[in-house]
């Protein structure tokens, strides 16, 4: 049985940020898990788009499966229903729980501007990319019944920090079993 938590989001949200505490937790716990970031699979010039990067996640996820892990943690900035249905249907979990990222824009566009490098062509794009994406919330892209779990795990994060989360993950997964 396989479990993913899928972080969506855009630019300057805090996946990675997210990604990596909960990477952290679930070290301590002792959980084996593998942990991706979409867009490193993306990166380079030119940018790939989902098409081209989803069918190297679903190889790393099997690669990764066939080295003995059964948990994932993945990040991806999905801009359609149909980008976040190749996510999932890429990591290829038995039990998925997709959690909602969101900043307000101006926060977003401002954590892009300062982990991007001042050289690099496209930052000025990504920061207005991220203050955009960071306006409309990632939740009104989704299902209905995906609403839910990213309610509950957006307010939890407010409330109580990343190890909330990290047990509201648990019990949604626990849930659907």
């Amino acid at each position: 049985m396989s479990d993913a938590l899928v972080l969506i989001g855009g630019p300057g949200s805090g996946k990675s940020s997210v990604l990596e505490a909960l990477g952290t937790m679930l070290e301590i716990d002792g959980v084996q898990f593998g942990a991706i970031e979409t867009e490193q699979l993306a990166r380079g010039w030119p940018w790939l788009n989902a098409t081209q990067w989803m069918p190297q996640l679903e190889a790393v996820i099997e690669l990764q499966r066939r080295a003995g892990r059964q948990t994932f943690l993945v990040a991806a900035t999905t801009e359609t229903d149909e980008e976040l249905r190749a996510v999932v249907d890429a990591v290829g979990a038995d039990r998925v729980v997709v959690v909602c990222l969101s900043a307000p824009d101006e926060l977003a566009a401002r954590r892009v501007a300062e982990r991007e490098p001042d050289s690099w062509p496209g930052r000025l794009a990504l920061i207005e990319h991220a203050r955009k994406l960071g306006a409309r919330a990632p939740i009104d892209r989704i299902g209905e019944h995906r609403r839910r779990v990213c309610a509950t795990c957006r307010v939890a994060a407010v409330l109580g920090g990343n190890r909330c989360a990290l047990g509201l993950w648990r019990r949604a997964i626990a849930d659907h079993s």
